[in-house]
Protein backbone atom coordinates (compact mmCIF):
# COMPACT_ATOMS: atom_id res chain seq x y z
CA UNK A 1 0.00 0.00 0.00
CA UNK A 2 2.63 2.66 0.60
CA UNK A 3 4.84 1.47 -2.12
CA UNK A 4 2.27 2.07 -4.16
CA UNK A 5 1.39 5.88 -2.89
CA UNK A 6 4.94 6.73 -3.16
CA UNK A 7 5.56 5.59 -6.33
CA UNK A 8 1.83 7.21 -7.66
CA UNK A 9 2.76 10.34 -5.81
CA UNK A 10 6.53 10.19 -7.20
CA UNK A 11 5.17 9.96 -10.50
CA UNK A 12 3.00 13.05 -10.66
CA UNK A 13 5.69 14.95 -9.20
CA UNK A 14 7.46 17.56 -10.98
CA UNK A 15 11.41 17.68 -9.98
CA UNK A 16 14.48 19.94 -11.00
CA UNK A 17 17.80 20.64 -10.21
CA UNK A 18 17.14 21.97 -6.31
CA UNK A 19 13.92 22.64 -6.18
CA UNK A 20 10.16 20.37 -5.82
CA UNK A 21 8.36 22.37 -8.54
CA UNK A 22 5.45 19.88 -7.75
CA UNK A 23 5.81 18.05 -4.48
CA UNK A 24 3.11 15.01 -4.19
CA UNK A 25 5.40 13.35 -1.81
CA UNK A 26 6.36 15.66 0.75
CA UNK A 27 4.04 18.54 1.44
CA UNK A 28 5.54 21.86 2.84
CA UNK A 29 8.82 21.18 1.92
CA UNK A 30 10.34 24.61 1.97
CA UNK A 31 8.46 25.03 5.54
CA UNK A 32 10.48 21.53 6.72
CA UNK A 33 13.66 23.15 5.18
CA UNK A 34 13.42 26.16 7.53
CA UNK A 35 11.70 24.33 10.58
CA UNK A 36 14.52 25.11 13.20
CA UNK A 37 13.90 21.78 15.21
CA UNK A 38 15.27 19.68 12.77
CA UNK A 39 18.78 21.64 13.46
CA UNK A 40 18.00 21.63 17.45
CA UNK A 41 16.98 18.15 18.05
CA UNK A 42 17.20 15.96 15.35
CA UNK A 43 21.12 17.05 14.64
CA UNK A 44 21.84 17.99 17.91
CA UNK A 45 24.95 15.85 18.59
CA UNK A 46 25.80 16.21 15.55
CA UNK A 47 29.33 17.82 14.77
CA UNK A 48 29.79 18.87 11.17
CA UNK A 49 33.96 18.96 11.18
CA UNK A 50 33.66 14.88 12.13
CA UNK A 51 33.36 13.93 8.63
CA UNK A 52 30.80 11.69 9.26
CA UNK A 53 28.47 9.37 6.73
CA UNK A 54 25.10 8.97 7.54
CA UNK A 55 21.92 7.60 5.65
CA UNK A 56 18.70 9.75 5.45
CA UNK A 57 15.72 6.90 5.43
CA UNK A 58 12.33 7.76 3.63
CA UNK A 59 14.72 10.31 1.91
CA UNK A 60 11.78 10.94 -0.87
CA UNK A 61 13.19 13.23 -3.32
CA UNK A 62 17.01 13.75 -0.92
CA UNK A 63 15.77 17.42 0.19
CA UNK A 64 17.14 16.36 3.32
CA UNK A 65 20.44 15.38 1.61
CA UNK A 66 20.88 18.41 -0.05
CA UNK A 67 19.65 20.25 3.18
CA UNK A 68 22.23 18.65 5.77
CA UNK A 69 25.50 17.92 2.91
CA UNK A 70 27.54 20.53 4.58
CA UNK A 71 27.01 18.62 7.99
CA UNK A 72 27.77 15.37 6.65
CA UNK A 73 30.90 13.84 4.79
CA UNK A 74 28.40 12.21 2.39
CA UNK A 75 24.39 11.71 2.98
CA UNK A 76 22.76 8.21 1.57
CA UNK A 77 19.61 7.38 1.47
CA UNK A 78 16.89 4.85 1.51
CA UNK A 79 13.48 4.65 0.11
CA UNK A 80 10.48 2.52 -0.52
CA UNK A 81 10.23 3.80 -3.98
CA UNK A 82 12.06 3.52 -7.27
CA UNK A 83 10.03 6.80 -8.39
CA UNK A 84 11.31 8.99 -5.10
CA UNK A 85 14.93 7.93 -6.23
CA UNK A 86 14.57 8.75 -9.91
CA UNK A 87 13.51 11.99 -8.51
CA UNK A 88 16.21 12.36 -5.79
CA UNK A 89 18.74 12.24 -8.90
CA UNK A 90 16.86 14.70 -10.34
CA UNK A 91 16.53 16.91 -7.28
CA UNK A 92 20.47 16.67 -6.51
CA UNK A 93 21.73 17.18 -9.50
CA UNK A 94 24.47 19.90 -9.38
CA UNK A 95 23.73 20.59 -5.51
CA UNK A 96 26.39 18.41 -3.98
CA UNK A 97 30.34 17.97 -4.17
CA UNK A 98 31.11 15.52 -6.21
CA UNK A 99 33.10 13.38 -3.76
CA UNK A 100 29.21 13.78 -2.01
CA UNK A 101 27.27 11.86 -4.51
CA UNK A 102 25.31 9.33 -2.51
CA UNK A 103 24.23 5.79 -2.79
CA UNK A 104 20.38 5.50 -2.77
CA UNK A 105 19.11 2.35 -1.78
CA UNK A 106 15.26 0.70 -2.68
CA UNK A 107 14.44 -0.68 0.44
CA UNK A 108 11.59 -3.70 0.74
CA UNK A 109 9.57 -1.79 2.90
CA UNK A 110 11.46 -2.98 6.07
CA UNK A 111 15.09 -2.64 5.78
CA UNK A 112 17.27 -0.22 4.39
CA UNK A 113 18.19 -2.28 1.25
CA UNK A 114 21.36 -2.96 0.11
CA UNK A 115 22.98 -0.59 2.78
CA UNK A 116 26.12 -2.20 4.42
CA UNK A 117 26.35 -3.13 7.63
CA UNK A 118 28.16 -1.18 10.25
CA UNK A 119 28.57 1.52 8.05
CA UNK A 120 26.91 4.82 9.10
CA UNK A 121 28.42 7.10 12.19
CA UNK A 122 24.66 8.70 11.99
CA UNK A 123 20.95 7.25 10.41
CA UNK A 124 18.36 9.65 10.88
CA UNK A 125 14.58 9.72 9.11
CA UNK A 126 11.70 12.39 9.25
CA UNK A 127 8.27 12.31 8.14
CA UNK A 128 8.52 9.12 7.44
CA UNK A 129 8.27 6.45 10.73
CA UNK A 130 4.88 8.14 11.87
CA UNK A 131 3.23 7.19 8.63
CA UNK A 132 3.82 3.05 9.18
CA UNK A 133 0.75 1.97 10.95
CA UNK A 134 2.50 -1.40 11.43
CA UNK A 135 4.64 -1.64 14.93
CA UNK A 136 6.01 -4.85 13.76
CA UNK A 137 7.17 -3.13 10.35
CA UNK A 138 8.88 -0.02 12.24
CA UNK A 139 10.78 -2.55 15.09
CA UNK A 140 12.06 -4.50 11.84
CA UNK A 141 13.42 -0.63 10.74
CA UNK A 142 14.79 0.46 13.98
CA UNK A 143 16.48 -3.25 14.06
CA UNK A 144 18.07 -2.60 10.32
CA UNK A 145 19.34 1.00 11.66
CA UNK A 146 20.99 -0.90 14.35
CA UNK A 147 22.68 -3.05 11.68
CA UNK A 148 24.04 -0.20 9.65
CA UNK A 149 25.22 1.71 12.16
CA UNK A 150 29.08 1.47 13.28
CA UNK A 151 29.57 0.73 17.16
CA UNK A 152 29.78 3.91 18.47
CA UNK A 153 27.14 5.41 15.66
CA UNK A 154 23.70 7.27 16.29
CA UNK A 155 19.87 7.33 15.07
CA UNK A 156 17.87 10.56 15.12
CA UNK A 157 14.30 10.13 14.00
CA UNK A 158 11.43 12.47 14.39
CA UNK A 159 7.68 11.41 14.89
CA UNK A 160 4.23 12.18 15.71
CA UNK A 161 3.49 12.48 20.05
CA UNK A 162 0.35 12.31 21.66
CA UNK A 163 -3.44 11.36 22.21
CA UNK A 164 -6.08 11.63 21.18
CA UNK A 165 -4.52 11.75 17.49
CA UNK A 166 -6.95 11.92 14.56
CA UNK A 167 -6.54 9.06 12.15
CA UNK A 168 -3.85 7.19 13.64
CA UNK A 169 -3.68 3.73 15.55
CA UNK A 170 -1.60 3.16 19.03
CA UNK A 171 2.08 2.91 18.85
CA UNK A 172 1.94 -0.88 19.09
CA UNK A 173 -0.98 -2.10 17.06
CA UNK A 174 -0.25 -3.23 13.66
CA UNK A 175 -2.68 -2.51 10.92
CA UNK A 176 -1.58 -4.37 8.05
CA UNK A 177 -5.36 -3.97 6.47
CA UNK A 178 -4.77 -0.06 6.02
CA UNK A 179 -5.77 0.96 2.53
CA UNK A 180 -4.63 4.58 2.42
CA UNK A 181 -1.59 6.30 4.24
CA UNK A 182 0.32 9.66 5.19
CA UNK A 183 -2.23 11.54 7.29
CA UNK A 184 -5.05 8.96 6.35
CA UNK A 185 -3.80 6.12 8.99
CA UNK A 186 -0.42 6.96 10.70
CA UNK A 187 0.31 5.78 14.02
CA UNK A 188 1.06 8.21 17.27
CA UNK A 189 3.13 7.79 20.96
CA UNK A 190 1.30 7.99 23.47
CA UNK A 191 4.46 8.47 25.79
CA UNK A 192 8.09 7.88 25.62
CA UNK A 193 8.42 5.04 27.22
CA UNK A 194 6.36 3.12 23.91
CA UNK A 195 9.91 3.88 21.54
CA UNK A 196 12.22 3.53 25.01
CA UNK A 197 10.97 -0.37 25.15
CA UNK A 198 11.90 -1.18 21.50
CA UNK A 199 15.18 0.38 21.76
CA UNK A 200 16.00 -1.20 24.84
CA UNK A 201 15.34 -4.47 23.04
CA UNK A 202 17.08 -3.80 20.35
CA UNK A 203 20.38 -2.78 22.60
CA UNK A 204 20.79 0.36 21.85
CA UNK A 205 21.59 3.03 24.21
CA UNK A 206 21.91 6.49 25.79
CA UNK A 207 18.23 7.26 24.61
CA UNK A 208 16.80 10.70 24.45
CA UNK A 209 13.59 12.53 23.51
CA UNK A 210 12.40 16.04 23.16
CA UNK A 211 8.98 16.57 22.96
CA UNK A 212 8.11 19.58 20.68
CA UNK A 213 5.48 21.31 18.75
CA UNK A 214 4.11 19.82 15.34
CA UNK A 215 5.81 20.43 12.61
CA UNK A 216 4.31 21.85 8.92
CA UNK A 217 1.13 20.17 7.43
CA UNK A 218 0.69 17.87 10.19
CA UNK A 219 -2.21 16.91 12.39
CA UNK A 220 -0.29 15.05 15.40
CA UNK A 221 -0.86 17.47 19.18
CA UNK A 222 3.16 17.08 19.08
CA UNK A 223 6.31 15.95 17.00
CA UNK A 224 8.86 13.72 19.51
CA UNK A 225 12.57 13.59 18.56
CA UNK A 226 14.36 10.64 19.87
CA UNK A 227 18.06 10.04 19.63
CA UNK A 228 20.30 6.57 20.96
CA UNK A 229 23.24 5.07 20.23
CA UNK A 230 24.83 1.89 19.24
CA UNK A 231 27.26 0.65 21.56
CA UNK A 232 30.82 0.39 21.34
CA UNK A 233 32.25 -2.78 21.09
Amino acid sequence: MQRKYYVRNAKHSIVKPGELVVDRVIGSWREHDEWSDYEDFMMKYVDPSSHLIALDFGRGPGRNIRRWSKHFARIDGADISKSNIANAHKFLRDQLAVDQTPNLYVTTGVDCGDARSETYDFVFSTICLQHICSHKVRFSILQDFYRILKPGGRVSIQMGYGVPSPMTVGYFENNFGAEATNRSCDTAIAGPEEPKSDFNKLGYVNFEYWIRPVGPGDIHPNWIFITATKPNG
